[in-house]
């Protein structure tokens, strides 16, 4: 072959690894989502709320980035690289505005408002991980994809604890700097994610009918041969009215409504339980970034060894173990000094990992493939609506009753401004651990997955 044939191919790869990176750092810096425990006392401070009202921006927050239906069917209208310019523009002007509200302590900047524009955030981060996920998870064909999705993953983990680092070093006690930092680089990194990400002339891959065995040889722009193995759908495809009136959805939407809504509550309130345990906040940063380091290392390893083992023993049992781990971080959260308060956030930051490299593979193994995006929209409502709607005005409700004003702050020292919060949670993590013994017993007694 001549070097002019070879540089097609060699010009393609490296476009693939430009999208691939693109991705990455999508990802990283959407994951900053994660680091809001790391500045949200700041905030509270900054612009004089009270614990209900930073509740409700750590809330909607949480809401914005989970409630995938709607940036779905928006991602599916406008296709991935008109939905990462959006991303940059808005995200990068909201932030912008919010350095210069917090700075001014502006009229604008009560609380609903700052909530009503977290929740934009939250929403646009979610184009940043579709585009990053669906332009690049079948780049290197199907022996690679869950290599991929891997880094991709544990990117968006990382961006909490990259954040939360970025924030404690630099930007301590200036949170409209910080503020300011995020818009440009979320604009500038989503940008180079539009120039980047891979624009293909003509489709990449072409799956081939549904048999365990059939290889299919696919084209990409430079006349690269990919292969891929199909996947044999073992599920028949369930969707829409069927779906909402089947039992193993709605244990699916229980154990992912307890446990993630769990993980959100505790990653959202990390600077307001080390400060009501007497702790230094100055750890606050580094309990970020573990949460976010348990998540990463959760999702890595639940979906290396589901994978490895799926044969003999099913990919739900991964989710009784994420149930457990939970469990087991209430617990700690109720016994252990507030010195060991790094164990219980760990362990609820890999437990959400768990959940997350789990519940997707087993929406399409128990639901079908056809019509997997709009399940996984649909059970993604339980991760959305968990922490806002459920866990959250509890604990605000219970930090009210015990907080006293400090120079004008609310704020609640002592375990029971939390515990309470920490039974309800480990009791309901027990409920999901039974809910997937359930699901297993229920699922994988006639069938089996392949």
């Amino acid at each position: 072959m001549t070097t002019s044939a070879k540089h097609p191919k060699i010009d393609d790869t490296a476009r693939r690894w430009l999208s691939v990176l693109a991705g990455v750092l999508m990802m990283l810096c959407v994951g900053s989502n994660h680091a809001i425990s790391a500045w949200n006392a700041q905030l509270k401070v900054a612009l004089a709320y009270s614990q209900a009202e930073i509740s409700l921006v750590c809330s909607m927050f949480s809401f914005g980035a989970y409630f995938s239906v709607t940036p779905g069917y928006i991602y599916d209208h406008l296709g991935a690289h008109m939905s990462v310019l959006l991303c940059a523009v808005i995200m990068g002007a909201i932030y912008l505005a919010m350095a210069a509200g917090t700075t001014a302590h502006a009229r604008w900047t009560n609380a609903w408002i700052v909530s009503l524009l977290f929740l934009v955030v939250g929403q646009l981060s979610n184009f940043a991980v579709l585009a990053a996920l669906g332009t690049n998870e079948g780049l290197f064909g199907e022996r690679h994809r869950g290599k991929i999705m891997s880094i991709t993953a544990a990117a968006f983990s990382g961006g909490g604890a990259l954040f939360a680092v970025l924030y404690h070093r630099w930007f301590e006690g200036h949170i409209a700097r910080f503020f300011v930092m995020l818009g440009v680089m979320l604009f500038l990194v989503q940008l180079f994610g539009w120039c980047a990400l891979c624009r293909p002339a003509r489709q990449l891959t072409v799956i081939g009918p549904d048999r365990p065995t059939e290889k299919t040889r696919l084209t990409s722009p430079a006349d690269v041969t990919l292969e891929v193995q199909t996947i044999e759908a073992v599920a028949v495809d369930v969707y829409g009215r069927r779906l909402l009136t089947d039992a193993r959805f709605w244990l699916l939407f229980v154990i992912i409504f307890i446990n993630v809504g769990a993980a959100l509550f505790i990653m959202s309130n990390i600077s307001f339980i080390a400060e009501s345990l007497q702790g230094s906040l100055d750890h606050v940063p580094t309990l970020v970034a573990l949460f976010s380091v348990g998540n990463c290392v959760g999702r890595v390893c639940a979906g290396a060894v589901s994978d490895h083992v799926v044969h003999w023993w099913p990919r739900i049992n991964m989710m009784s173990v994420g149930a457990l781990i939970m469990t087991a971080a209430q617990v700690c959260f109720l016994v252990l000094p507030p010195a060991y308060l790094a164990i219980p956030v760990t362990l609820a930051g890999t437990a959400d990992g768990v959940m997350f490299a789990v519940f997707p593979v087993l929406v399409r193994e128990l639901f079908g493939l056809l019509h997997f995006g709009k399940n996984y929209g649909t059970l993604n409502i339980a991760s959305a609506i968990g922490f806002p709607l459920f866990f959250s005005p509890i604990s605000t409700l219970l930090y009210k009753h015990h907080a006293v004003h400090v120079d004008g702050v609310e704020k609640c020292f002592g375990r029971v401004c939390f515990s309470h919060v920490f039974v309800l949670m480990g009791v309901l993590s027990i409920v999901s651990f039974l809910a997937s013994r359930r699901l297993k017993a229920w699922c994988y007694g006639s069938v089996q997955i392949e």
